[in-house]
Formats: C-alpha cells, structure tokens, sequence
C-alpha cells in the first residue's frame, strides 16, 4: 500500500508479510523493507487491506487494526472497529466488515480517524442475508458493495451528517440483483466503478458510473471481449482478485486454471475505449507469469507508477511497472497482439491475400506474424521482419541522403505478408516479439477476396 505523508513529505510503501508464526507490517522509503517496530504479532494468512486517512495509514484483516503515522505504531486502538476494509472518503473514516456486524458501516468523527462515536454507523439493509463485501468512491457519493446489491451513502453536510440521517435519508440502493464479490476488485475510474461481480456462473468485470445527468446507474459488462480468459479464473479464489488505476490504466491481477493464488494480470486501456455503432469497444490486454498479492499507486521514484507484491513466500519481493526496460526479473518479456477475428462475408469463404503492416524498426530482434482459418487449434507462421531496418549506402556508391536518410534503420517501415493457403471464413493474424528490446507496431490492413457461392 502506497502512504504518503503530506504534512512532512515523505513517502512509504507498506506490506503485510506471513512470518512463521505471525505476520507483521514492513515499510520501505524506496530501498529495503524493514519491519514497523511493533508490528510484528498479526494472524498469518488474514488479507489486510489498507486506507490512508489524515496523515496516517490503517490496516484492516477483521482480526487486527493496526494505524501508523510514520512514528508511532499502534495495533487495535480503542473504539477503532476491529473490520475488513475502510475508506477515507469526505473527512471520515468508514469502516466495514466486522465479524459480529457484516451488514453494518461504522464512520469517525469529522476529521478524525481516530475517533468513533458509539453511535455512528448504519446497517446496510440488515436481514437480506447478505453481507457488505466491499467500499467504493464515485465522485460525490460513497458505495457499500454486497453481494447482491449496491448501496451509496450522500448527503455530506459537517455535524448534521449523523446516524440518523444516514439511515433515514441518505442511504440509497443503486442497484439490485448483483455487487461485488471481491472488495480487492473495486477501482474508480473518473466517472466509474469497476468490480468483479459473478452471474451466471461467469466472473465479469462491470461498471457503475455517473451519467450526464448526474445520476449514477448501471454500466453494464465490460469484459465480453475477454470472456475465455474471465471465464478462467478460478470460483473459489475470485476473493484473491486485486486492481489499480495509474491514469490510463486499469490493471486487475486474477486467479486462473488450478491456481489458488493470482497468476495473470488482465489491463484495461482507458484511453482506448471508444463507441462504434452505438456499443462500447473496451481495450483489452494480459500479463501472464505476474504472480500479484496486492498493488498500488505511488510516486516514490518521483512520478505515478503501480508497484506490486509477489505472493512467493520465499522471494517476497516488490516490483513496478515501468517501462524502462523489457525483461520481468531479467527475463524477455514476451509481446502477443491477437487483434479480432476478421469475415468478409458470413456466408461464404474469402481467400485472404495480403497483410499490410506499419512497423517500427532500429532495434536488434524480429517481429513475427501468424495467422489461421476458422479457428485451427494452431497459426502457422507466414512471415518475419527483421526489426533491425536497413540504412542506405555511404560512399559513392551508395544512397545514403544527408538530412533524409537514417542511420542504423531507426525508422517507421512498410511491410507487406503473403498469406499462404489461407481460405476460410474467418480469419485470425497473431504478432509475436521475444527479445528483450523496444517493439512498436502502427496500422495494420488485410486484403482478402471473398469466393463464389455454388449451387449445392
């Protein structure tokens, strides 16, 4: 969890890490991590999550709360509820998920998260057998997920913002029928929320958002493009799914297959997410290998970026997401585009000439295509670009142009891929890039005939 401390402008990362036989709280100013003094008698194994609030960071695993200021480190403070998650969210501190009351918020005084009122909490539509499963912000409005439903809080008004008036007037139901089912999943994105609900039995990524109109309403289903792989995430891990946003992008880490801890990062690009024909088209991309505990925003090294800890309980290390170089723990990063399916025409087979491709060159690797026909299990290789590029001639014999031409081939080149036997319906291309050095691939076309219908 990032903590950052305004009023001294400082800076830590902190971590919950099992020991053998308890956990305890590390934090690091951007080199190793060392332990809190103090924080050194936690249940092992018990998911803490983390909210900052007026200059102190908190700790919740339904067992333990812990708060710390950068000095002084206090585990279970009197009054604090002893819950799951928390979120600081218009001066107060809103505490949720305790063992004896699941359906129930607790809020501190204006201004301080140190301090509970006894009477300060609502219960959140108690005897729906459901229990709140996570909290969310969105613009002016707080979120109490549930299972089945979503509720906002409003009404935000000093001293008059009081039990009373949150239960009677300023607790809202937002949706009925579905919520969350993992409180790591809950990102807010501008105008929405994305968390991981399940209907159906299918996990899905979907959106709550706020409209022109001010009004906050369902967004629907984001992940259709991305079904197989959120239909791969195991059932009774879904818990374990944790998300951040670094401006641009979503990044959700997920459990799938036979894996009882998250072993894939998917990535929304939000930049990408336009409207074509009247339906929403969401940007999807995957990190395979990324084994993510928890992640989280921070400037540590002076600017925005997500740092991440592994779940490897020998390793235990931290990691960015940067790109200042393409290798994951000096490993080349393996780079696979597969755009959309391509058909001419639904009802006959096209023969698929030509691919057409835009692509960087000046670095010392090869850029690969592949492609297949309605749906083979395999793609066959149909070309390779050597992404070296090729420079002009020097001397007199050569074409070498000063002031136009480029040295070493570091230019944008046009390509163009004969596809070989490939006559089908549909049609899928693949871009494969292994090495550990710069890929950067622009527009692509595809050139196809469709073929005669016959009489049968």
């Amino acid at each position: 969890m990032s903590f950052e401390k305004i009023s001294a402008a400082s800076k830590w990362l902190i971590a919950n890490v099992n020991g053998a036989s308890n956990a305890s709280i590390y934090s690091s100013a951007g080199g190793n991590f060392t332990k809190i003094s103090g924080a050194n008698t936690f249940t092992n194994g018990a998911r803490m999550y983390f909210t900052s609030a007026n200059d102190y960071i908190f700790g919740f695993n339904q067992n333990e709360v812990m708060d710390w200021n950068g000095t002084t480190f206090t585990k279970n403070r009197g009054g604090v509820p002893i819950g799951s998650y928390a979120t600081w969210f218009h001066n107060y501190l809103f505490v949720a998920g305790t063992s004896a009351n699941p359906n129930r918020l607790y809020f501190s005084n204006l201004g301080d998260p140190l301090t509970f009122s006894g009477a300060n909490y609502v219960d959140i539509n108690p005897g729906d057998s459901d229990s709140i499963t996570g909290l969310g912000a969105l613009q002016d409005e707080m979120f109490c997920f549930k299972r089945n439903t979503i509720w906002s809080i409003t009404g935000w008004s000093g001293t008059t913002f009081a039990a009373t008036t949150v239960a009677t007037e300023n607790t809202n139901v937002r949706l009925f029928g579905y919520g969350c089912n993992a409180p790591g999943s809950i990102v807010s994105v501008g105008n929405d929320i994305y968390f991981l609900s399940y209907l159906s039995g299918s996990p899905m990524i979907r959106s709550l958002k706020k409209t022109q109109y001010a009004a906050t309403l369902g967004g629907g289903i984001i992940s259709y493009d991305i079904k197989g792989t959120m239909d791969s995430i195991n059932r009774n891990y879904m818990g374990n799914t944790v998300g951040s946003f670094d401006g641009r992008y979503v990044y959700w880490a997920i459990t799938t297959g036979s894996a009882t801890t998250n072993n894939k990062v998917i990535v929304l690009d939000t930049w990408g997410i336009r409207k074509v024909k009247g339906i929403y088209i969401y940007p999807w991309m995957s990190m395979s290998s990324k084994n993510i505990a928890f992640m989280d925003k921070s400037s540590l090294s002076g600017a925005d970026i997500i740092y991440y800890a592994t779940t490897s309980a020998t390793t235990g290390l931290v990691y960015k997401f940067d790109s200042s170089v393409y290798t994951d723990e000096g490993n080349p990063i393996t780079m696979t585009v597969i755009p959309r399916s391509y058909m001419l025409d639904p009802s006959r087979k096209s023969k698929w000439k030509y691919l057409y491709i835009k692509y960087d060159t000046g670095s010392p690797s090869t850029l690969n295509v592949y492609s297949r026909v309605d749906r083979t299990v395999d793609y066959s290789l149909q070309a390779q670009f050597n992404l070296r590029g090729t420079s002009p001639g020097l001397g007199p014999t050569g074409t070498f142009t000063l002031g136009v031409s480029v040295l070493g081939g570091g230019m944008v080149l046009p390509g163009r891929v004969n596809l070989a036997q490939m006559t089908g319906k549909i049609l899928d291309i693949k871009f494969v890039e292994t090495s550990n050095v710069a890929c950067g691939m622009y527009e692509f076309s595809l050139y196809g005939n469709p073929k005669g219908l016959r009489a049968t």
